[in-house]
């Protein structure tokens, strides 16, 4: 397995070109400085110092009970009632872009996924990024970052135009994030306008999009009453 090192991730922007394939693993060894724990879609205060080895690799279908298990650690089960959800709800994952941070035992311990979405009634593309949630015991070790600039490079060397989040300005600035093109985005459900977010991937893949996002990827399959797992 060829190891690579992701940046210092306290360092604003994203460079793709640095970034392995989904499909290959990314062995990451993190003695990070003090930054934002990782916390559902929320940065929270880091605990500095903390030193994980870990992997980001393609989520696979074994990986879904321990990532459910560790969105409920992380954001509590009221994460499936968010706004987010009714897009993603009933819907796969966009393509080559649902990944799991693993650590040294092969635990699941940090989770990102990417979903497309259609933007109002022109249905312009886009992807939705969430939920990106790491393990409540290691925050702070730079896993929810890593996660980070691996999906959104990931999307980007994919050929996708932008991404949209809702978290917290402050800590999703660091990726290029911002409400500079979200103005005229909406949510299907409550929501805080302030803390839609969006990257563009491609310049102006945003400009003059308005409207509600809503869901446009694959449906989960459906087989004699059971529903496949997303």
């Amino acid at each position: 397995m060829n190891a690579l090192s992701f940046p210092n991730t306290s360092s604003p922007g994203v460079s793709g070109s640095a970034l392995s394939l989904a499909t290959s693993a990314v062995a990451v060894a993190a003695p990070y400085p003090a930054q934002d724990a990782e916390l559902g879609s929320r940065g929270m205060p880091g605990e500095g110092g903390l030193v994980a080895a870990f992997t980001c690799v393609a989520e696979s279908a074994a990986d879904i009970a321990s990532r459910d298990a560790l969105l409920d650690r992380a954001m509590s089960p009221n994460w499936r009632r968010k706004s987010s959800e009714k897009i993603r709800r009933g819907r796969r994952p966009a393509e080559g872009l649902a990944f799991v941070a693993r650590d040294a035992d092969g635990s699941v311990v940090g989770t990102v996924r990417l979903w497309n979405v259609a933007i109002g009634d022109e249905g312009r593309s886009a992807l939705l990024l969430g939920p990106l949630a790491v393990a409540p015991s290691l925050k702070g070790a730079g896993i929810g970052s890593a996660l980070m600039e691996h999906a959104v490079g990931e999307a980007r060397r994919l050929g996708h135009g932008a991404i949209v989040l809702v978290g917290d300005a402050p800590y999703y600035a660091r990726f290029g994030f911002s409400a500079e093109k979200t103005g005229t985005l909406a949510m299907p459900g409550p929501f805080e306008p302030h803390r839609l977010l969006a990257l563009e991937l491609r310049p102006g893949a945003l400009t003059g999009a308005g409207g509600t996002l809503r869901p446009s990827g694959r449906k989960v399959r459906v087989a004699a009453g059971v529903t496949a797992a997303a």
